[in-house]
């Protein structure tokens, strides 16, 4: 499995992200290239909240596939309702 070739894509695809379209589609998205590594969508699973100040969000959710698991720190502004990716990590499943 190529996990830094999946990695790359991810980064290119959010650096050319419009600023209308939701990361999180995308991202699901762009991982849907990489089926026969990743293995089909299993699943989304809320792993922390935060609130930070003046009405800003921090959330990390994992997007579970079969053979890897990938965290996004998302912050989402509530006023406007943009959301942006802070950061994702990419790790693959061990049985």
């Amino acid at each position: 499995m190529n996990i830094r070739e999946m990695k790359l894509a991810l980064t290119v695809d959010l650096m050319n992200l419009p600023d209308e379209i939701a990361p999180v589609a995308t991202i699901q998205h762009s991982m849907s290239r990489f089926v026969s590594e990743t293995g089909h969508f299993k699943g989304c699973k809320e792993l922390e909240t935060s609130i930070l100040e003046g009405g800003i969000e921090r959330k990390t959710i994992a997007l579970q596939f079969e053979n890897v698991t990938l965290d996004l720190d998302l912050i989402t502004n509530e006023h406007s309702s943009e959301q942006l990716v802070k950061g994702f990590d990419l790790k693959e499943n061990f049985a």
